[in-house]
């Protein structure tokens, strides 16, 4: 779905490209790991009908965009795909949801949502955490203890998990507490809670809505990696290293503009003469800044 034959690189979790079905499971199809005998993706396709492993009963052969954002509301503006994908991918660390982009939407940037709450959901991937496997990282047990929860990239982790993390990872931590905490995840979260993002993930979304915004964006930065090339500007400062908790930190409630300055323009305004675009980007302070 999100790695066809035209993509380079792969996803180091599981074997690409190779999986086992039977016909006892209709539409599940195993993949697994590249270095054990672990099965470490399930892919559901169309002829699946079953329960999720949260426990949300999906049947595919029907199962609509707009369906989807009704199950899961917070992938409602977790536009992604690969620039040598056919599809939108809507997904956190473990499961993903794939929905067939139309190539003859033009322009396709900014995207139009409405166009697409129609079109059908054609596979599930339920994959692995990246930290599974990691011979580096602590089993995660969970423990009735008198600690805040903790997730780290929209997963839940144990208080030991995060002893692995250099700091020079972590883009932003957010604390939670008493009713905050608890309208967030429930009393389970009576203790608190703290929720941490690394910069390869905050990355990753403050680049998918980035793209949603601006059509001149998504050409200047088609992947990733095309970040190195440009540089951020957040109300009128110049963002140096250990920003991206900043600008994931940006959604609908608090963007305002966003412009992008050519190198010359860049050199001009700035004195940046390092990099080929300029980025920049208006925006209110979150309301719940200092409320958490």
């Amino acid at each position: 779905m999100d790695l066809p034959k035209k993509c380079l690189g792969q996803d180091s979790r599981y074997t690409a490209g190779s999986g086992y079905a039977c016909d006892e499971q209709p539409g599940i199809v195993f993949q697994k790991d590249q270095e054990t005998d672990y099965i470490s993706k399930i892919r559901l396709t169309r002829q699946f009908k079953g329960n999720l492993p949260d426990g949300h009963y999906i049947d595919l052969g029907s199962l609509r965009l707009k369906d989807l954002f009704s199950i899961y509301p917070q992938l409602k503006d977790d536009w992604g795909s690969r620039g040598c994908s056919d599809y939108w991918k809507f997904s956190n660390d473990t499961i993903s949801f794939y929905v067939k982009i139309d190539p003859e939407k033009q322009p396709q940037f900014p995207i139009d949502q409405a166009y697409y709450l129609e079109k059908p959901v054609e596979a599930v991937d339920l994959v692995m955490s990246c930290y599974s496997l990691n011979s580096d990282k602590q089993d995660i047990v969970f423990e009735d203890t008198d600690d805040p929860l903790f997730f780290i990239d929209s997963i839940r982790v144990n208080k030991n998990t995060l002893k692995v993390y250099d700091p020079s990872e972590i883009a932003s931590v957010t604390v939670y507490k008493d009713s905050n905490a608890v309208k967030k995840m429930g009393l389970a979260a009576k203790n608190g809670l703290i929720y941490i993002e690394t910069k390869e993930f905050a990355k990753q979304r403050y680049w998918n809505y980035f793209k949603m915004k601006s059509s001149q964006y998504a050409q200047i930065v088609p992947t990733i990696e095309s970040n190195k090339e440009v540089q951020y500007i957040l109300n009128k400062r110049v963002l140096k290293e250990n920003s991206e908790g900043d600008l994931a930190a940006i959604d609908d409630s608090t963007f305002k503009d966003l412009r992008i300055l050519t190198k010359k323009e860049l050199i001009k305004e700035f004195g940046i003469s390092d990099k080929q675009y300029g980025v920049v980007i208006t925006s209110d302070v979150p309301g719940n800044l200092y409320n958490r």
